[in-house]
């Protein structure tokens, strides 16, 4: 039996390369935008009545009764998207994946490239061989609890009848993926991922995998969620997991890292990288933003909801993404991860955790290394966190600007004397060539990205 290392060796024989990015998140309602607004230390978050205001519901009926749910609330902030597109057939959480989509196919050349395997033939009558090698996989979370909620609602004082027929599409997790491979025509793997905040990570890394074991040449990889409404604010309220401290200082409330931090925020959106087989993407004269070359998924094995303690899954995640890309732990040294873009919820327990586990794994290069926290910006967008993360991760190699965590102020007395630097601004870094994304989520899931400048040596 071949062992892990082998195993990982054989598949770095295939290059994946990022070729295109699409986002729509509460810094803008493209990636560019939101790029920008991140290095500018924008923030999303804003109140939670404004934040409802910008859900698109079918009603001025129904957004009175959701307000009116909402102000009961311990926590009154959260990080909406600033879009709005009223479609009762499709969850918001869909059709923002679907703006992501078009932007990342855009972006990568794609749909061009398609569209020219097809000539004057009508796809619909015909089979482009193309489209057999590009698929989609798409993470998502909590998928459509307000459908529910209005479903049993509905149910409960009109009957079976007044019940939407698009109610179970609007509620299966797969169905951003579903939409994606049928708006763009792609006949490829159709594959999602549900493992609460770590789904847009590991829709990434499996995506990765369906590369590299040949079953496609192309994927539209990431993450979508949207549920800023009433009944998943409360269930996390109960939770004690988001942020009240700041309900009237709704900038203040994500804080990564910082002393003071007390709880996440609820964000929305969603983020999709176009992810190609690297002599495919030369074949078509793609534009190649950075190599994914790692990819590392463990479990903890301790709580439905709480981290383990010791970080001892988190820190075999971020080793498996280093070890499948670099196997010898000297060519690391050669070529040493320069920025971390952690997963840093602003979770009183949680950063600390993650703080130890990367001062743990790079503690002999650490005085190098840079962290940052863009849920400091963006707040927490759940399962579509580790996609957007992922894409910021990307954009940082490839402009050699690293992100800032806003509202870092002071860091816990216990994590003070780690010795990697935190981003509390914009940061010009030349000689960034390595980096690495971490999402953990409820169940004890964790998952570890890790991205290099492209090199073709």
């Amino acid at each position: 039996m071949a062992s892990p290392l082998s195993a990982a060796a054989s598949l770095r024989s295939c290059r994946v390369v990022v070729t295109g990015i699409g986002a729509i998140t509460p810094l803008g309602n493209t990636f560019a935008e939101s790029w920008q607004s991140l290095l500018r230390k924008e923030t999303g978050v804003t109140s939670l009545t404004e934040a409802l205001s910008w859900q698109g519901l079918s009603s001025e009926e129904l957004l009175h009764r959701e307000l009116t749910v909402a102000a009961t609330l311990p926590c009154q902030v959260a990080s909406p998207v600033r879009w709005q597109h009223k479609d009762s057939r499709t969850n918001r959480f869909v059709q923002l994946a679907l703006v992501a989509g078009r932007e990342a196919m855009l972006e990568s050349g794609l749909d061009k490239w398609i569209q020219a395997g097809e000539g004057q033939i009508d796809r619909s009558t015909t089979d482009n061989p193309r489209r057999h090698r590009i698929g989609a996989c798409i993470g998502s979370g909590m998928s459509g609890v307000r459908e529910i909620a209005q479903a049993v609602n509905s149910m409960e004082t009109s009957g079976f009848r007044k019940l939407s027929p698009h109610f179970v599409p609007k509620v299966l997790s797969n169905s951003a993926a579903g939409r994606l491979s049928i708006e763009f025509g792609l006949q490829g793997p159709n594959h999602s991922a549900s493992t609460a905040c770590a789904a847009g990570s590991h829709a990434i890394g499996d995506a990765f995998r369906c590369i590299q074991y040949g079953n496609a040449d192309v994927m539209l990889a990431g993450g979508a969620e949207s549920c800023i409404d009433p009944l998943s604010m409360a269930g996390f309220c109960r939770l004690r997991a988001l942020s009240t401290a700041y309900n009237d200082t709704p900038e203040k409330a994500s804080r990564p890292f910082d002393r003071d931090r007390d709880g996440f925020v609820m964000g929305e959106g969603a983020a999709i990288l176009v992810l190609e087989r690297l002599e495919h993407a030369l074949a078509r004269g793609a534009p190649i933003l950075a190599e994914l070359s790692g990819y590392g998924l463990t479990g903890d094995a301790y709580h439905v909801t709480a981290p383990d303690p010791l970080g001892c899954g988190a820190q075999r995640a971020i080793q498996m993404a280093l070890d499948q890309s670099f196997g010898d732990r000297r060519y690391v040294e050669e070529m040493p991860v320069g920025y971390v873009n952690a997963h840093a919820t602003s979770t009183p327990k949680g950063d600390e955790i993650e703080a130890r586990v990367i001062h743990d794994v790079f503690r002999d290069s650490s005085p190098n290394l840079i962290v940052s926290g863009t849920k400091g910006a963006t707040g927490h967008l759940l399962g579509a966190a580790g996609a957007i993360e992922a894409a910021f991760t990307v954009q940082a190699l490839n402009t050699r600007q690293i992100p800032p965590t806003l509202n870092l102020h002071e860091t816990d007395a216990e994590t003070e004397h780690f010795g990697f630097q935190h981003a509390r601004d914009t940061m010009h870094v030349p000689t960034l060539q390595v980096a690495l994304s971490n999402s953990f989520g409820f169940g004890g899931t964790n998952a570890s990205l890790l991205f290099k400048r492209i090199s073709f040596e």
